[in-house]
């Protein structure tokens, strides 16, 4: 990295002084010097604003990956939840006998034949 920042600063005093033109050496030596200094403050500069923007990006990653484990664990801890539940409902089956597992059974099949119900009803009418 330090070769590219001193890369950076030569073509970065080059662009300066190219367009600096008319003055005595004396000067001419001041004005290399303070161009040069101004050169490695702009390449440090711009080397910390990017080693910045490379951990925020970082950062916005591992906070992203951290949400998505704790969507994961609240899945998993959901997905467990309804086994224990299963589990617990399946022992009072145990217990009560086979009725308890059919009555959810009948409960989503009572919805689903109540509809049909319904339809056999208008058409008891228009056989009328």
């Amino acid at each position: 990295m330090k070769s590219d920042k001193k890369q950076l600063v030569d073509e970065i005093s080059a662009l300066i002084l190219s367009n600096l033109k008319g003055l005595n050496e004396k000067s001419a030596k001041k004005l290399v010097k303070t161009v040069d200094k101004a050169s490695e403050e702009i390449a440090k500069k711009y080397a910390k604003l990017q080693k910045d923007e490379e951990e925020a990006k970082e950062k916005a990653e591992k906070k992203a990956a951290e949400k998505i484990k704790e969507q994961s664990k609240k899945v998993a801890k959901a997905k467990a939840k309804e086994a224990e539940k299963a589990a617990f409902d399946a022992k009072i089956a145990l217990v009560t006998g086979s009725e308890v597992t059919e009555a959810p059974a009948k409960k989503s099949s009572s919805k689903k034949s109540s509809a049909p119900i319904v339809e056999e009803a208008p058409s008891s009418e228009s056989a009328e």
